[in-house]
């Protein structure tokens, strides 16, 4: 297993070589707690996932631009409060390049916002499968673990 900071903090967990039935998992938040917690939690309730954390939104888009085909997330947790970049900003950004990724990834945005403007702006943003809040519970995991089935 790599483990390694890139140049903006970001922080990615790989495995060297990705297995046929594996899923890519990518979770970005600028909290590394929630990232260990989360990975945890994943970890307990499915198996073949790899999970690859970003600290910071730019790196997660810039990652997806750079992945064959092949290698593409089965799911994005996106957190939505993050420095620089926030999650709506990285959604506005990923809208640009989705075309060129030939493949539906799911969204789920993640945080602890209870703002009913938040959510109300989730249902209408086709690109978010789902709003979860902070902290997670099994029911929100159930959430992730379904979109992983």
């Amino acid at each position: 297993m790599l483990l390694g900071l890139s140049s903006t903090n970001s922080v990615k967990i790989q495995e060297p070589i990705m297995q046929e039935n594996t899923k890519q998992v990518y979770v970005v938040d600028d909290d590394e707690i929630f990232h260990f917690i989360l990975k945890k939690m994943l970890e307990q309730q499915a198996d073949n996932l790899e999970i690859t954390s970003f600290l910071c939104a730019e790196d997660a888009l810039a990652q997806l631009q750079d992945q064959p085909q092949y290698m593409l997330p089965s799911l994005i947790i996106l957190d939505m409060n993050m420095q620089r970049m926030n999650g709506w900003d990285f959604i506005e950004a990923y809208k640009t390049i989705k075309p060129t990724l030939n493949q539906h990834i799911p969204i789920i945005m993640c945080s602890s916002s209870m703002d009913m403007r938040d959510m109300q702006k989730v249902q209408r943003t086709p690109e978010l499968m789902a709003y979860i809040t902070k902290p997670l519970d099994p029911m929100k995991m159930k959430v992730i673990t379904d979109v992983l089935a």
